[in-house]
């Protein structure tokens, strides 16, 4: 695997965005034991102090004074705290003043974005990186969250050397990207979960099966509540209101780890 060499972070036109979320997956390439926890329980390793990692809440001090109002989001509808959280901190703004279009349907060069993003905008130096993939297309924002989240192991291309960033993200391809990326920091602070206990899955295990991960998500508390894995449907696309919420579901997680 390559390691993406990481500069300084990218400047952020929003000065709330929380260091310590920027850390623990910066981290996450130098994972140290990890202490197994049961379904929905998030261990810190120093104390063994149990605390829920259910549903995530709001954080204060990282929006700003009024929030804007999408004509196409429902106030109190499902995942609306998470797309106004979205906006506001960076991680997937909406797609003009007025909409946020919670329906559409995310490509994988999104949801790359959006998990470099939420680990802070690391800069990677496009002049000293050789470009692995032949399909990245001209955005540097994109090329860079690819190559970075490739360089943790967490998006792959094909024997083509192609990425794929503008088909379709599927459910499973979101579930596997989000797994790899934060199963390794979370473990970096000695927290993990074991769903094998309490979460069934609905088909034998094969290779290369996102199923694992999905558990994991659902066990951790990132994985919107409509999306268990019983009922998982791996091929289909992922809208931009999904992935909010599970954005939304992780970083809660990992402010709850640091706390």
């Amino acid at each position: 695997m390559l390691i993406i060499p990481v500069g300084p972070e990218a400047a952020d036109p929003r000065p709330n965005r929380r260091a310590g979320r920027r850390l623990v997956l910066l981290a996450g390439a130098a994972a140290a034991v990890v202490v197994p926890v049961t379904a929905g329980t998030l261990l810190r390793r120093e104390d063994s102090e149990a605390l829920s990692a259910g549903p995530a809440q709001s954080v204060p001090g990282t929006g700003t004074d009024e929030e804007p109002v999408f004509e196409d989001v429902a106030a109190g509808a499902p995942g609306a705290e998470a797309i106004h959280w979205a906006h506001r901190t960076g991680v997937q703004p909406s797609l003009s003043p007025t909409e946020y279009a919670p329906d559409t349907e995310v490509t994988r060069g999104d949801v790359a974005v959006a998990l470099h993003r939420l680990a802070g905008s690391p800069a990677v130096d496009l002049g000293t990186v050789p470009t692995l993939f032949t399909d990245l297309g001209e955005d540097p924002a994109r090329i860079s969250a690819v190559l970075w989240l490739h360089g943790r192991g967490a998006l792959w291309g094909d024997a083509e050397l192609r990425a794929h960033p503008d088909e379709p993200a599927t459910r499973d391809c979101a579930a596997m990207m989000l797994a790899a990326l934060m199963r390794p920091a979370l473990a970096g602070m000695g927290v993990s979960w074991d769903a094998s206990a309490e979460v069934s899955l609905p088909l034998p295990e094969e290779p290369g099966s996102a199923l694992p991960d999905v558990a994991w998500l659902a066990a951790a508390g990132m994985a919107p509540d409509f999306l268990a894995p019983q009922d998982w449907a791996g091929e289909e696309g992922v809208t931009r209101a999904e992935l909010a919420v599970s954005l939304h579901r992780a970083d809660s997680v990992i402010t709850s780890a640091l706390g």
